[in-house]
């Protein structure tokens, strides 16, 4: 049996040496940076070189392979969505794309196709258990999540550092959040609503409202749901004022005055986005050194009613990096959920024509105790907790 995985930076590799540790999967990664490629060879992984913003060439590799795993930027998730379901391949994905890619669902039902999105952490699990949870509870009143990447030593001016593609991070602060409030989608400012939390064993965060409920907003019957990312206190007043100043703007930006290649003559001018400038000067310091120790914290709460009791169910993940094989927790806990999916694919443990979210797998309690179980087994556990609420 045959592996594609699309993209092979940190998330990337972490999917296919999970499933290359399957003597019966054969594992490809593709990528068209010299340096992934490197790196994925030296971890003894079979490569391609590709690029991967090519729909064409990705249907063509698809083709190939018994199974795909995307594992690309946000920008490019839905043309690679689109490209493995007209190559008729079942595919599972981690990308956090913009659009709506259930539109492809009727494509995908079209070709035979069963395509598993936004499978990694959170959106991920975060929806799986949030699937769990409204099968569990009748009704069930209110959905929260909470999470974050973070690394574990905090160092000025940042305290952060970036566990995957630079454009997604800034996505977070910049895209308007959805949050369901009395049975009605409304829409927030990103950074919004802080609060701080205590989580044992990390300390204080504070938590601002993003757009990830992305499908939960729309495929759960819930009338309370919100989901808001954790960082270090003060990275919301300092994203808010690079926010506020510009920094994340899209739009080209002349710079009159600028000198160099780009701009020719003294005096010149020189076109550019500010959120590439942006990029460019704060990722350097939002690298991860290599080894560099980091942890993902994820909290999942969900009110209403098992048994004819208000009870409260929690679910609780703290991970951390694992130096025996040097992956970064976060690579562990996004691409593990996608690498267990992909092998259910292959063996047709979940097999439903259609583009699906996690929630849909969440609503099968066997593959939900089987997840969990597998995901434990690797090191990555979530405690379930059950009280009055």
């Amino acid at each position: 049996m045959k592996a594609l995985v699309l993209g092979g930076g940190m998330v990337g590799s972490a999917i296919a040496a999970d499933l290359a540790s399957d003597r019966q999967l054969s594992v490809t990664v593709a990528d068209r940076s010299d340096a992934a490629l490197e790196r994925l060879a030296r971890l003894g992984l079979a490569t391609v070189r590709a690029d991967c913003s090519d729909p064409a060439r990705l249907t063509t590799l698809a083709a190939g392979a018994d199974v795909v795993v995307g594992a690309l930027s946000s920008v490019l998730g839905l043309a690679a969505l689109r490209a493995v379901i007209e190559a008729r391949r079942p595919y599972v994905d981690i990308s956090f794309m913009a659009e709506d890619a259930l539109e492809l669902s009727g494509l995908a039902l079209e070709r035979g196709v069963t395509a598993v999105i936004d499978c990694g952490v959170a959106p991920g699990m975060s929806n799986l258990l949030c699937g769990h949870a409204v099968e569990r509870l009748s009704p069930c009143e209110r959905l929260e999540i909470y999470v974050g990447g973070l690394p574990v030593v905090r160092r000025w001016p940042y305290d952060y550092k970036a566990p995957f593609a630079p454009h997604d991070v800034l996505e977070e602060y910049t895209r308007p959040a959805r949050l369901v409030e009395d049975g009605r989608i409304v829409v927030r400012e990103a950074l919004s609503e802080p609060e701080l939390l205590e989580f044992e064993g990390v300390g204080t965060l504070e938590a601002f409202n993003t757009d990830g409920l992305r499908s939960l907003a729309y495929t759960l019957s819930v009338p309370w749901m919100k989901e808001k990312t954790m960082r270090y206190p003060g990275h919301i007043a300092l994203m808010r004022v690079l926010r506020e100043t510009g920094f994340f703007g899209k739009e080209p930006l002349s710079v009159h005055g600028a000198t160099g290649v780009a701009a020719g003559p003294v005096g010149g001018s020189v076109s550019v986005r500010p959120i590439d400038v942006t990029a460019a000067l704060l990722f350097p310091k939002w690298t991860f050194e290599d080894r560099e120790a980091d942890l993902t914290v994820m909290r999942v709460t969900a009110i209403g009613r098992e048994a004819g009791r208000r009870v409260r169910l929690q679910w609780d993940l703290l991970d951390h990096y694992d130096p025996e094989t040097n992956t970064r927790s976060m690579s562990r806990t996004t691409g593990f959920p996608a690498a267990i999916v992909a092998r259910w694919l292959l063996d047709k443990r979940f097999e439903r024509p259609g583009v699906h979210p996690p929630e849909t797998i969440g609503k099968d309690p066997a593959l939900v105790k089987a997840m969990l179980g597998e995901l434990g087994a690797r090191g990555v556990r979530y405690a379930e907790s059950v009280r009055p609420a």
